[in-house]
This record gives structure tokens, sequence and C-alpha cells, in this order.
């Protein structure tokens, strides 16, 4: 009993928790896994494979990189090699940050079949333009090749197949890179970039396949959109795939089987009507193990919320049966020995080729008293065979054929246990209260062996057989006891699975910056249990921005967002998360000097003015002295931690908006006054403050598809003042400040009119077949509360007859019949899948319906009576 029990209960809980983890994952951040220090490989040793750590020496001294080597590598055989250049937020020189996000972690999910020898340099330059950080002629351009050249010499390359890819920053210099040696690569595939129109005469023989996401605020697709207009108009044929209801990370979609093919054979004809992207048939990994050490520099308590209902909980009870694989619930037992003592003599029993297999029926969960949580398994159709049961005594033995043990024949069978959930240092904690098993007299019979023989006198295979089945039977008691002994180490494993290291995302609907991205591990740090669900409240632990740096110590703030006892005692999912947890994030931004964006980096060029000599001469009349040579270096600097507060903004119902608020930032301005400056001379400040409402929506991408946005609301506030540099001594001081306020007034209105300030896809939370979806978000000072629940299940009838059918879920009869009119739709609320059904021309039809999802009846020529299908808008 012993294996049954462990991997029957032990599986439930398993999807039980991984059902729970999935409730905080949002999209995580991705790493790749470098292995230890290597040299590059001398020809007579043995060729390291898999990700591989180099150095390339010159003049300027050593830089780190990686390369990945296939893990079939042969002399023997020339391999296509890939050269991938990283986006602003890896730059470094730690030789390890360009393999945690792109092209890396991709490689990562196939690693052991990579084809390809793939060559990951870092930009080292953190102080120029990020768009410009790998254009052919600068140095982390110029160096990047140089790595390409010495791979190339130390690893057995196809020269013909040298393939150039890159992302955000990269995708710039892709472009760059494939214009300014056309003839080198055999296949380039820029992402999320853009270019010079230019170019394109350079680059219209050159095979391309460029990507962006339709929901870039980073970079604009405009900037994609614009270099391939200009290669066709120049005679190319360049490929361009704009991807619908994705952002700036559009490397989680494009690096897949079809680019990856495409790389190999850019001749490779594809259908034009078939999709051109193929999704990760896997789960990416919320975090790979990276060798950059998490050092701590901040806590934040009482960052995140989140509500498990009484409601949302037995939705993911209901799902856990189907997310048990049947050969859980069945197996074999090591044989049983035993005693017993009959009309005064001793005997030994042995049970002997002992089988089970059973069924998980229903599973329960609720919060019904304070600080208490019930959780219910009901077990069915479990049927015990021994084969075998040898009975030996003195000078009296029998052996008796199979015997069958059968339980829940005709209902569950109940295992029932109460826990209460707490906190231990930063982990969740089950205490065992109380715990009920009873088999129903009613509900569980024992076969009698097929067959017994007998050695001794009295002995006849009438007692053995009945004194098996009356010990059996007489049983009940001790087989239920051992049940629910077994519930204090099934708690033990409960506990272990409460992993809450994929919710690290958590942060994204809020983190306004594209480049340095917090790494964070999330923690539960109070638990309430009342008689409607579950509160939880977890802080944050923040990573130094540079592992390599001590901290001075951990800062931690206290009371930040809402405590577990004010958390809104909703019966549904609720998620909240505290904006103002920007404040802190970005303090250590900009105490690190990090925050900063060059103005001709900013997406859209409505901040280009402010880099503009003729705009700033009206602004500034002492530039004017330089004439035409003078260039100009503008940036905006973060000078204080971006705020978030209530808005002063009446609420309505439906407009909930907050404010964002930077007290202070900085136009930063440097000039070189001729061509043969080779330094940039600090000129001007304007410091600025800035503030303007946003308000939180959800909007339908599809049926099925939902996301957060925020959308810029009213007017913005800018003030501040210029002045000149301290040490810059100017012809003229006058500066016209009302000027300069309305260009970058003018040049954050450009920016903001241009689209929502944040785009987040919510995918829904897949509870085995079924799922909840978000239906609510809204601002409650302090926290941004986004709600979930049971999706709708929606069926149309476009056909002009009526439709008549019926559906159950699955632990329910059959409803209906439903008669649905021309033209209209029913509506379900489903958590769980459907079962349909309909009889057409004296047939049945039956078919599972997903839920969340929308079916439609369409006529057809034989069936003018209608066919279901799934509606293309899911």
């Amino acid at each position: 009993m012993q294996t049954l029990r462990t991997r029957f209960l032990f599986a439930f809980h398993t999807a039980l928790i991984v059902c729970c983890l999935a409730l905080l994952s949002t999209g995580p951040a991705l790493q790749a896994q470098t292995k230890s220090a290597a040299k590059e490989p001398a020809s007579t040793a043995p060729v390291k494979t898999g990700f591989v750590n180099a150095v390339f020496k010159d003049k300027a001294g050593e830089h780190r990189y990686v390369v990945f080597v296939p893990h079939d590598y042969s002399p023997a055989k020339k391999y296509p090699v890939i050269l991938f250049l990283h986006g602003a937020g890896e730059r470094g020189n730690d030789g390890l940050k360009q393999t945690q996000v792109g092209l890396g972690p991709m490689i990562k999910q196939q690693e052991k079949t990579f084809p390809f020898i793939v060559v990951f340099p870092q930009a080292e330059d953190m102080k120029e333009r990020l768009l410009e950080g790998w254009l052919a002629d600068s140095p982390d351009g110029k160096r990047a090749l140089q790595i390409l050249n010495q791979v190339m010499q130390n690893y057995s390359v196809n020269s013909n197949r040298q393939i150039l890819t890159g992302w955000s920053m990269g995708g710039y210099g892709a472009w760059s890179m494939a214009a300014a040696f056309p003839n080198r690569w055999s296949a380039v595939a820029p992402l999320s970039g853009g270019g010079k129109t230019a170019w394109a005469s350079e680059l219209k023989d050159v095979p391309i396949w460029a990507f962006h996401g339709a929901q870039d605020r980073v970079v604009l697709p405009e900037e994609s959109e614009q270099m391939i207009d200009a290669i066709k108009k120049a005679g190319g044929q360049p490929r361009f795939t704009l991807v619908p209801d994705v952002g700036h990370d559009v490397w989680k979609v494009a690096y897949t089987k079809p680019l990856f093919d495409w790389m190999q054979n850019p001749t490779l004809q594809i259908d034009p009507s078939a999709p051109l992207l193929v999704k990760p048939d896997r789960k990416l990994p919320a975090e790979v193990d990276s060798e950059t050490p998490f050092v701590p520099a901040l806590i934040i308590n009482d960052a995140v919320s989140v509500r498990l209902g009484n409601r949302f909980l037995q939705s993911l009870a209901d799902a856990v049966p189907s997310m048990v694989p049947p050969d859980m619930l069945e197996g074999n037992i090591a044989d049983i020995n035993d005693w017993t003592t009959a009309q005064g003599r001793d005997f030994s029993v042995q049970f002997s080729g002992i089988s089970y297999k059973g069924e998980l029926a229903r599973a329960a969960v609720e919060a019904y008293a304070a600080g208490t949580l019930n959780i219910q398994l009901g077990i069915q159709n479990v049927d015990l065979y021994i084969s075998n049961t040898y009975v030996t005594g003195n000078r009296h033995a029998a052996v008796a054929g199979p015997i069958s043990v059968s339980i829940g024949h005709q209902r569950p069978v109940w295992l029932s246990f109460d826990v209460q959930p707490y906190i231990q240092g930063q982990s969740l904690k089950l205490k065992l209260l109380r715990t009920r098993f009873t088999i129903p007299q009613n509900n569980w019979y024992v076969s009698g062996p097929a067959g017994v023989s007998t050695r001794g006198i009295g002995m006849t295979a009438e007692k053995v057989s009945s004194g098996l089945i009356d010990g059996i039977y007489g049983s009940k008691g001790r087989i239920e006891a051992e049940v629910k002994a077994i519930v204090p180490g099934l708690v033990d494993e409960l506990e272990k699975q409460l992993n809450f290291s994929e919710a690290s995302q958590v942060v994204d609907a809020v983190w306004p910056l594209p480049v340095y991205h917090p790494r964070i591990k999330l923690w539960p740090r109070e638990v309430v249990t009342d008689i409607q669900g579950v509160s939880l409240n977890f802080g944050l632990t923040v990573a130094s921005l540079d592992a390599t740096k001590p901290s001075a110590g951990v800062k931690q703030i206290n009371a930040f967002g809402t405590s577990v006892n004010k958390i809104p005692k909703v019966t549904e999912l609720q998620v909240g998360v505290a904006p103002g947890i920007l404040k802190p994030l970005t303090e250590m931004l900009v105490e690190d000097d990090v925050a900063r964006i060059p103005v001709l980096d900013i997406p859209g060029h409505s901040f280009d003015p402010l880099a503009d000599a003729k705009t700033l001469q009206q602004v500034f009349p002492d530039l004017k002295q330089y004439g035409d040579d003078i260039k100009i270096w503008s940036e905006l600097v973060l000078t204080r931690p971006i705020q978030v507060e209530d808005s002063n903004k009446p609420k309505s119902a439906s407009d909930d908006p907050f404010r964002f608020v930077v007290p202070r930032a900085a136009i930063s301005m440097a000039i070189k006054k001729s061509a043969a400056d080779k330094n940039w001379t600090p000129y001007a400040e304007f410091s600025l403050s800035l503030s303007q409402d946003v308000d939180p929506e959800i909007f339908d991408q599809s049926f099925s598809k939902r996301a957060i946005r925020l959308d810029w609301e009213g007017d913005s506030r800018i003030g501040g003042l210029a002045r000149f540099a301290p040490d810059y001594k100017p012809q003229d001081k006058n500066i016209d400040q009302a000027k300069l306020r309305l260009l970058v007034q003018a040049a954050w209105d450009g920016w903001t009119k241009q689209g929502p300030a944040s785009v987040a896809e919510i995918p829904d939370i897949e509870l085995g077949f079924g799922r909840y979806r978000i239906q609510q978000v809204k601002w409650a000072a302090p926290q941004l509360l986004a709600t979930f629940s049971v999706p709708e299940l929606k069926i149309t009838n476009n056909t002009k007859q009526e439709i008549e059918y019926e559906l159950k879920s699955p632990y329910s009869d059959w409803g209906g019949p439903y008669k649905l009119k021309p033209g209209d739709s029913h509506v379900f609320d489903a958590a769980m899948p459907l079962t349909y059904r309909r009889k057409i021309d004296g047939q049945m039809h039956v078919f599972t319906l997903a839920s969340g999802s929308h079916f439609e009846f369409l006529p057809e020529k034989d069936h003018p009576e209608g066919v279901l299908y799934e509606a293309s808008d899911n």
C-alpha cells in the first residue's frame, strides 16, 4: 500500500502546486548558462562543446566572449556559423550577459541538436548611443568581426555559410554590418532593429528576413518597415514578419525552427499562405542557471499580493484529475508479510504479486475556517490484485489463488485533511491539523481466492478462504489508519513544491525602461486563511546591478504595499502589484548613474530636435558662433527615481487612472566645436520635472487573448529651467527658457501620442484542461489589481437554420437542449471543457469544446444545417 499511497497522492499534489505556481508566472526573464572557462582548443586537444567561454586579445586588452559549439562537433565536418549581436541591456565586460537574452536561451532549449557554431561577442562601450553600439564602424562592431574571424580559425567552419543576426541594439548592428559587408553573409536576420534607408542599394542582393513585434514600444515597427520598403524599391526581395500581439521581445517568437531552417537555406521556398512563424513547442524556463551571482542589494516588503478565493480554489481542484497521468495510479507493490493466530496456532501470511489500479475522480480545496485549508481527494475504482497468498504454520500450510479488493466501486471514497498555511523564514509552510478517511461498508468488497490448496489436518479450503476474506474485512480500520498515516509525509512533499521562483517577472507590467531590467526573487512574507479563501503577501529581493562589486549593505523598505489583512477578500483569483516599487527600483539606477538614454535613441524621433544644432541655436544663441560644424550630444538623464501617485482626476466607472511622476530629470547637452575635437565638452543642462496620468484597462486582442494596456491620459505637466555647464564660458549668456520648455513638451507629447505607455499580453492560467482568464484591472491605491475568473465559452450560429444541441461538464449531466437562432450566440461560464453533442441525420456528433474559446456553426454544401468549427478569432 505504501507505493500506492505515495505515488497516487504525490502525483495529485505535484499537479496542484504546479497550478499554484502558474498563477504568478508572467513571462519570465531568460538566462543561459555557460560552461566553465576554457582556452581555445588546440588541434590535438579534445574540443569542448556547448557554451564555451573564450578570450580575444588586442591592443586594448582582453575581451571575453562565448562560442557555442555543437555537441556533434567534428573537425571533419564544416559547420555554418552565426554571429549574434545582443541588445543594450547586455553590454558590459563580464562575458556572460550576452548569452542570457535572445539567441542564447533559444539554443539552450535544443542544445543537444543545434547545428550551428554561434559566436556571442559583448559590447563594452556603455557611454555611446545605444542604437549605434554595434555599427560596423564602431569599436565594438569591428571587434565583433575580429572575434568571428578568430572563431573561424579555431573551428571547422563553412566560410560560405556565415550568418548574421541581432536583436534591438544588435538588430541595428545587423543592418549596418550587412550593408558594410554585403558579400560576407549568406543570411541576415535583424530583429527589432532599424537602419539608414540609404543602405538599400548595398542590401538589395543580401538574403534578409527581418522581424518586428507589432506592439514594440522600445523600437517602433516603422524602423524595420522603412528598411524593407527601401530595399524593395532598390530591387531587392527581403522578407519581413510583423508579429501581432508581440512587443520588443520578438526573439522569443522569431528564433524558432522556420528561421533556423531558412538560415541554412535562404533560397528555401515557403508557401506564402503558410504561417511563417512557429511558436516554441516548449515553455521557456523562467530562469536558467547563470554564472552571474545573485547579490542581494534591496528588499521590498509587501510588493505583490495574491488572493486565492474559494471559487478559484475549487476550479483549481476540479482540474486536478485531468492533470494526473493514468500511469501514476497503477503499479506494483512489494510482497507483504504478516502473521495471525487461529485456534491457538500461529501462522505466517505472505501476500505476493500485488498490483493496483485506481482513479482520481474528484478533488476539492476550500478555506472554511480561520487559519484552515481543507484538501480532499476522491478515490474510486481502486482494484488491489493479490496473485498468491501463502499461509504457513506448524505442520499446516495453504496456498490461495488471486484475491481482489475493490474500493470506491460505487462512488468516490474521500481522503480529507486540514492544513494551516504559515510563513517560516521566507518559505510557505503547512501545519497538519487533522485527517479524516473512512471507507463506507457498502463501498468496498473483497473477492475470495479463486482457488485454495491446503496441507495439514483440519485445514480446509473453505476455512482458509473464509479466514482470508474475514481478515481483510476486519482490517478496514487498519487500512484507514495506514492511509491517514501517510498524510504528514504528503504535507512535507507539498511544502517542497511551494517554490515561487518562476514568479520573478511580476514587475514586468509596470517596469518603464527598455534596459537594466532588475533581477529579482519573489518570496512569501505573510499568509492569512479565512472562510472565503487565502491571502498572501510577497516581498521582493533585488540583486545588485553589478554583481562584481560588493554591496555596502542590503537596504530594506517596509510597509510598501497593502498589508495581508487588507487584501480584498474576493472569491476568484486576484493579483496585485504595487507600481510604487518603481521608486526604489529606479533609485538603484540613479545611484549607479545608468538611468540615461541619448535622445536620438528614444523611439519615434520626437526628441530628435533636442540634439539638432539649428533648433538649439534658437534656444542658445551662443551656439551660433560655432557655425555648421557644431556637433551636439543630448542625453535624457533620470536624476531622481520615478514615483507613482494617485491621480487628482475624479474616478468614474470606466476611468481609473493613476499618475507617473518624475520629480527631477535632466536633458544634458555636450558639444564638439569642430570635427577635429576628440572629446565632448559639457555645454548646458535643462533640469525638468514631469508627470502624467495613465489609465489601466483590459482589451481583447482576440476572443481568447487579453492584454493590459496603460494608456496615457490627459495633459502632461512639464516644468524646468536651463543653465550652462559650470565650466563652460558662453559668449552669449541668453537662454530662451520658454522655447526650450515648449521643445521638451512637444517631444514628450509626440512620444506619448505614438501609443500607450505599455501593452502586456496576459495569458490564460491553464488548469489542466481548464483555464482562468483576466477579466478586470483597476487602480486601488497603492496597488494595480488584476482579477481572473472563469472565461466564457461562446457558440455562434452562422447558418440560416435554428440549431439544437446539448452540453455537459465533466461533473454534470447533459444540459439543454439549447436552441440557437440564426445569427445569435450562446455564452457559458466554463472553467473546464464542455462536451457537446448534436444529432445530425440520425447520427450523434460529439465534440469536446475547450473552455474560453469561440466556436461557430458554418453551413456547408452537404450540411446546410451547419457544422461546428473553432472560430478564427480565437
